[in-house]
């Protein structure tokens, strides 16, 4: 018996979700192109990834009043929250709070009671964050919750309590849409493996939080935007890569575990975050960022090799110049996955059996 570290290339199970062809970069969601997707309105994406279709009107209209409907945070859940350490950091109230939400016995279509469940605490995501934050922040009131306004659309005005511009909601949008699904990465898996126990949905969902929160799996956004304050101007970006390489550290963002080629999503979202960067603030941060991928893949070139950024390497200054300051990166980045971690809940329940992989003991034998 022998063993793969980290299980790279093994197959681990089926899914008819979302298709990764790293060889060749390319990414879809049953069986739509990435590049398709982002032009689809976000709750159409939402509804194909959980239901393998396009909804048609009357099912776009139920499913988005359904989520309406079960968006806001009870009383009941707003002390919960305000009875936990404002010191605690975003992740770890998202991931406390999941399994303590008010949810409701209403089910939606076909979907049972544990899935349907699930889908509430997507609904709750934007109120949710905005009132982390709230408790986070002394000096920051979240915005209420509208009804009757788009589900991105309202977290924007909720967490930032700014109206967005149509340009801010698109590259929102597309930012969110890329982040749904990506097949069995560790956070997704995680999920597959506590929800193969039979345990309830809010303890899928938290666990995803939980595996998200890992700095090589869902705070690679932040740390490389930290990077790029750290270097500063984009002319000091080869020098700061040379340091890096010299000492063997890593550079978070760049290139990726699945993709031998470019990042499909990153060759969508890096023109969106010039577009939206330009002539603002944050149009220097976003200079050194391509300043750094240019001088990494120079040297990486040098050696025979080609990286490239992935979606996370310009995600975090896309999110910065939304409103998302780098403490709720991982947060906002959880609440699209977690339409994928529901998806994949709903899947492995179709013929569910319980994950128990085996080990190869490396201990000391039995003393006589």
């Amino acid at each position: 018996m022998s063993y793969v570290p980290g299980l790279e290339g093994v197959i681990v199970g089926e899914t008819g979700i979302s298709n990764v062809e790293g060889e060749v970069g390319r990414l879809s969601y049953r069986g739509v192109s990435i590049e398709t997707l982002v032009e689809w309105d976000y709750l159409d994406v939402v509804y194909l990834v959980l239901f393998g279709q396009a909804p048609q009107p009357d099912e776009k209209k139920a499913f988005r009043r359904y989520l309406a409907n079960h968006g806001d945070l009870s009383a009941g859940d707003r002390d919960i929250l305000r009875a936990m350490p404002a010191t605690h950091h975003s992740m770890a109230l998202l991931q406390g709070m999941i399994p303590l939400l008010s949810l409701s016995d209403e089910t939606y279509a076909e979907l049972g009671d544990e899935a349907s469940r699930g889908l509430q605490v997507i609904a709750k995501y934007p109120a949710l964050l905005a009132a982390i934050r709230e408790q986070r922040e002394a000096d920051f009131v979240a915005g209420p919750f509208d009804f009757d306004e788009e589900y991105l659309s309202g977290f924007l005005s909720m967490f930032t309590r700014k109206s967005a511009s149509a340009r801010e909601l698109a590259v929102f949008k597309t930012v969110q849409v890329m982040q749904l699904e990506h097949s069995f990465n560790a956070g997704t898996f995680a999920t597959r493996v506590i929800g193969s126990t039979l345990a309830p949905v809010t303890s899928v969902l938290s666990g995803g939080v939980g595996a998200l929160a890992g700095i090589l799996h869902g705070g690679a956004d932040e740390a490389a935007l930290r990077a790029a304050y750290e270097v500063g101007r984009p002319e000091k970006a080869a020098a700061f890569v040379d340091d890096i390489l010299a000492n063997k550290g890593r550079l978070m963002g760049m290139g990726h575990r699945e993709y031998r080629t470019v990042d499909p999503r990153s060759r969508i979202l890096k023109p969106l975050a010039a577009e939206l960067c330009n002539g603002t603030g944050h149009e220097v941060i976003f200079n050194v960022l391509l300043a750094i991928e240019v001088a990494f893949n120079s040297r990486m070139k040098e050696k025979g090799k080609d990286v490239w950024a992935n979606l996370e390497f310009y995600k975090g200054v896309v999110y910065e110049a939304l409103g998302i300051s780098a403490e709720y990166f991982t947060a906002t980045f959880a609440m699209a996955r977690s339409v994928g971690w529901l998806s994949h809940f709903i899947e492995s329940r179709q013929n569910n059996r319980i994950i128990r992989p085996a080990a190869l003991y490396t201990g000391p034998s039995v003393s006589a």
